[in-house]
Order: structure tokens, then sequence, then C-alpha cells
């Protein structure tokens, strides 16, 4: 929320509604308290577009923050990973089929064997604790599952956000304008906004949208700002806030009958 409440177009909807309090809450997320003594909901959900590369990218990332805990604990050592794929078909293809496919569908879209991946990564922790604790604290190996070859890089520094965790990188092809997503979002909402009514007097929508850090593989042109949504709430915000590439940030209120 903070990240909307310090758009250009966050700052207007809370001099707008003249907002003097806010309470966290469930269902909706946000009460806030107006001047006027009305209470203003605000619900809070976030938007990630269906792809299996989006799936896959979590699905890693889940596995290297669990690969991260086990240094802390085992050598209480903090490192930050990142993983990245070795593709055969495009360094090896033997046929231009195989290059095609390399080119139009790029980087991991599989769900991998979660306990062979893990062991693997925390294989390469053991066997360079040492490495990882004297400079230049790094370490680079590939291990393979499933015929797959993981290109893993640990390194006991925070990452850019200033993080120790897990990073994926995952090359894939990004949707164009999903509205049809978007909306069953809208429409996954909208079928609560009665309940929501309850303990407001009205209520708004934020939507999130994390960046393709998170596996979000996604992007709107200027048509969002034309696009008509079909939205129960007093209006609906869409919020994207990335803290390192600051240029993608926005915040948009999308029009609604």
């Amino acid at each position: 929320m903070e990240y909307f409440l310090a758009s250009d177009e966050g700052k207007k909807w809370y001099a707008k509604n003249k907002i003097i309090s806010c309470q966290e809450t469930e269902h909706p997320d946000f009460i806030f308290m107006t001047e006027d003594n009305q209470k203003i909901g605000l619900e809070i959900t976030q938007f990630i577009v269906r792809s299996k590369h989006g799936r896959a990218l979590r699905h890693l990332m889940n596995i290297g923050n669990k690969a991260c805990k086990y240094a802390k604990k085992r050598h209480d050592l903090n490192i930050s990973i990142l993983i990245d794929k070795f593709d055969k078909r495009q360094w090896c293809a033997k046929t231009p089929q195989e290059m095609m496919e390399a080119a139009y569908n790029p980087g991991f879209w599989d769900i991998y064997n979660q306990k062979a991946l893990k062991s693997g990564i925390e294989d390469i922790i053991d066997r360079n604790i040492k490495n990882l604790k004297q400079w230049p604290c790094f370490v680079k190996e590939s291990i393979n599952v499933q015929d797959e070859y993981f290109n893993i890089s640990i390194a006991a520094f925070p990452d850019m956000e200033g993080k120790f965790d897990c990073a994926v990188n995952n090359e894939c092809y990004s949707k164009e304008n999903p509205f049809d997503e978007l909306q069953e979002k809208i429409d996954n909402k909208n079928k609560k906004i009665d309940n929501y009514l309850k303990k407001c007097d009205k209520c708004y929508l934020l939507i999130y949208l994390p960046d393709v850090s998170k596996g979000n593989y996604c992007h709107f042109t200027g048509l969002l700002k034309k696009h008509v949504f079909q939205s129960k709430f007093e209006e609906t915000y869409l919020c994207k806030w990335n803290t390192i590439f600051t240029g993608d940030n926005f915040a948009l209120k999308l029009k609604n009958f």
C-alpha cells in the first residue's frame, strides 16, 4: 500500500477522500477514516499472469531460498543465490529445429525435482564453504537435474536490493495487455464486495502488479488507459512499483463501468 500512496495517483486519492487515519483489517485489508467520519475500505490484491515460465521461476526461487536458509542454519553464513540455465539447445543444437525451439521457447518452464535440486545446491555450499567465507566470497558451479543444466552462482553478499535470497534468471516472452486475465482477478473481488461493504461506507480496489523478477511475464501498453473494466468497487487502481528500475513504476486508475 505504501507504494501506491507514494505515487501521484495515490496522493490524489488520499487527499480527495480527506483521510485522517488508517487501520489494518481483513476483508477489506485497510479501513481509512475521513474528516467527515466516513469509513473507506481499500482491498489489495496481486495480479500475476498465468505462465508456465512464471510458475517454474517461483518454484526455483522457493528451492533456492530454502538453500539460503540451510547455509544460515548449517554454516551461520548469509548467502545470495542466482539460478541460471545452460541451454544445451542453444549451444549444442544439432538441427535447425532445435535452434528455433531455443529461440522461441527459452528459459525454464518445467517443475523440477525439488529434493534433487536442493541437495545439489546444498552440496555446492558445503564443498565451498571456505571459499564463501573468504575473498572473493563467490563460487559458480553447474548441476544436472532431469537432464537440465543449472548454473548456480553463490555469493556471500546481498543482492541488488540488499537481501540475502535467491533470484532466477529466466527468459520468457511477455504477454501484452492480458486484459481478460486482469478482468478475472477483478471479477473474483467483485463477488466479495457485499462483505467488504459491511465494514465500510465505500470500498476501493488496489491491484498490485509484481515485476518480471517474480515471474510476472506481462506488460501493458497505452491501451490500458482506454480499456474499460467491469468493477463493482468505487474505483479500481493498478499499481506497479519496482525499487530498482524505477522508470517502470506507475499507478493508474482503471476505467470502470
